[in-house]
């Protein structure tokens, strides 16, 4: 008798709990006692349960940020960075990812989840290029919109506008305030020196780049180009307060890329700190974007966003020493293979981590291209997408698993076919597979390595390219990165078959690659010729039906070696000779 009371008495109190719990589901309010009110809170908020919608994304790109340039890296502490330290060392710091040595290519697969031989943007974009991010390709903020998000780029798009159908809006971006070049004065909005003498080669070009949407934006000239993009994410966010859709917010800023421009108060920290001069504004303009990252997250906070929100930091590619930027302990820089060039600052902060893996480092292997299918399919729920070569790294670096990233391809092309066992001197690559990175060939050498001592100062290593021995087995490297994470040791003649296993890896991606967007530069994009602006110069495109003119062939052989290939490391050089005269 006792018994069946029992058992009475426990169905209906699961009953009322029950009823309780599809009213909590169905209405979405809890108005019941005091104990069940605040279980029902702790669940909404715990982390492991997820958010009531589909988290918003923001990702801060910096634009040449080293290695070495932000306080939890830097051993010497020279650059304050306690915004950004505070947001790494509360998440999850990301000490083995990577991106491509420079811009145009990382930024295209981030958007694409594509290898850069994959989407065919394979160097930088300059100014009066024809090309851009291939139409066919489906990218990150059209999938995003799809899955109910609204897209917002700020800052840098550096991804082709010399056609319409190029630019952000055209894209995917619902909506756009920034600049289409890849470097812009802070304060006039210009790309290029207008000072410089008018010649007809196109480094010389120069001219007004501001937009919002496709509309020229004046309005904003002599506001430092930081403040603006600042402001219009802080904007964003409050317009999606009381917005049941989640946002993709890409701030894309241009700090610290040259030209080297801050106001002056944020120098006035180092003075007599710093005395190198490039390093010290630099520096500054650190702090200033430092200052902007913690406007934002004030602003989420404040709003009530946060919570429901993840935000990615990263760099694009290695510092530029040359401007200021320091890569230290890593060897090399941007533009460079050799880890400053690739191996980069990145964290991921967020109440919807797992409070286990809450301030600590991810070494699981990691590249830019893995963002798309982590943010489409880990946080926005997509599906798989098998034609990525970008992995979904959400749950791995949510709950500190491990990675399911096992290689990394940066660069690869030249003649794919060679036998097996024979030097591959006509093909040229970097791989990650494992602990161990290959490299081959003088492509992304730039005739010198440099590098910075621990003052900032540049010192020149004793390799130099012998112009004759370029395509000779000597530029070949391969070094276990664990082990040997600063390239001191080079094991190519002597870990023969790593070696060998890393050769057939490239070899496979080699024949994989798609055709490059050429480097087709014309006299018709100089803005002199539309009112001193950057604008779209040619008809829409499509990529697929794209054929290049005979001028276009002619043109494309005389300066970068062939048509069909870049012949080699030896075309792979020229490439990057040609960037630098």
């Amino acid at each position: 008798m006792t018994s069946n009371i029992w058992m009475k008495s426990c169905v209906v109190t699961l009953s009322v709990l029950s009823l309780l719990l599809i009213m909590i589901i169905s209405t979405g309010k809890v108005v019941v006692v005091d104990n069940v009110t605040r279980l029902a809170k702790h669940v909404r908020r715990d982390p492991e349960s997820g958010p009531r919608k589909k988290p918003n994304i923001i990702f801060i790109l910096a634009d040449d940020l080293g290695w070495n340039d932000v306080s939890y890296h830097n051993s010497s502490c020279d650059i304050h960075t306690p915004n950004i330290d505070r947001l790494a060392k509360e998440g999850v710091r990301l000490e083995n990812y990577y991106a491509q040595s420079v811009c145009t290519p990382s930024r295209a697969s981030f958007m694409t989840g594509l290898y850069k031989s994959r989407h065919g943007l394979e160097n930088v974009l300059a100014a009066g290029e024809a090309g851009c991010l291939p139409n066919n390709l489906e990218i990150m903020p059209q999938i995003l919109k799809r899955h109910g998000y609204t897209t917002h780029l700020v800052g840098k798009w550096h991804l082709g506008f010399s056609r319409r159908n190029c630019l952000p809006n055209q894209r995917g971006f619902d909506t756009f305030l920034g600049f289409h070049n890849g470097a812009l004065d802070y304060y006039r909005h210009t790309h290029g020196n207008p000072s410089q003498p008018k010649d007809p080669d196109i480094k010389y070009f120069a001219g007004f780049d501001f937009w919002e949407n496709e509309k020229v934006a004046e309005d904003y000239t002599g506001q430092y180009a930081t403040h603006i993009f600042v402001k219009r994410a802080q904007e964003i966010i409050a317009n999606h307060t009381q917005n049941e859709e989640p946002f993709f917010l890409f701030l894309s800023l241009s700090a610290v890329h040259a030209p080297l421009l801050v106001p002056q108060n944020y120098i006035e920290q180092y003075e007599g700190k710093i005395t190198d001069q490039k390093r010290k504004i630099h520096a500054g303009m650190t702090s200033c974007m430092d200052e902007g990252i913690k406007n934002v997250t004030d602003t989420l906070q404040r709003l009530d966003v946060w919570k429901d929100t993840v935000l990615v930091f990263s760099s694009d590619n290695g510092g530029e020493v040359n401007e200021g930027a320091s890569n230290i302990p890593l060897l090399g820089h941007k533009a460079q293979f050799t880890e400053g060039g690739i191996r980069v600052v990145g964290f991921v902060n967020s109440p919807l981590l797992s409070k286990q893996v809450q301030g600590t480092n991810y070494t699981g292997l990691m590249g830019v291209a893995d963002w798309l299918p982590t943010f489409v399919e880990g946080i926005a729920g997509g599906s798989k997408d098998p034609k990525l070569d970008g992995v979904n790294m959400w749950e791995s670096i949510r709950y500190g698993t491990s990675s399911p990233r096992k290689e990394y391809l940066y660069e690869v092309g030249g003649n794919c076919n060679w036998n097996e066992g024979d030097e591959p001197l006509t093909m040229y690559g970097t791989i990650r597979v494992g602990d161990w990175k290959l490299h081959l060939g003088a492509g992304g050498i730039n005739q010198r390595i440099w590098h910075t001592d621990k003052d900032h100062r540049m010192r020149l290593t004793d390799m130099e390219i012998d112009f004759n021995k370029m395509c000779s087995s000597e530029f070949n490297t391969l070094h276990n990165i664990r082990l040997d994470p600063y390239e001191k040791h080079n094991q190519y003649q002597k870990a023969h078959n790593i070696r060998a296993t890393l050769l057939k890896k490239l070899k496979y991606h080699c024949r994989r690659k798609v055709p490059t967007v050429p480097k087709i530069e014309r006299k018709e994009a100089n803005p002199q010729l539309r009112q001193g602006v950057f604008t779209p110069w040619l008809d829409d495109w499509n990529y697929l039906e794209w054929h290049p003119t005979s001028a276009d062939k002619k043109y494309f052989k005389s300066r970068y070696c062939t048509w069909d290939s870049f012949c080699g490391c030896t075309g792979s050089f020229r490439r990057y000779r040609s960037r630098e005269t």
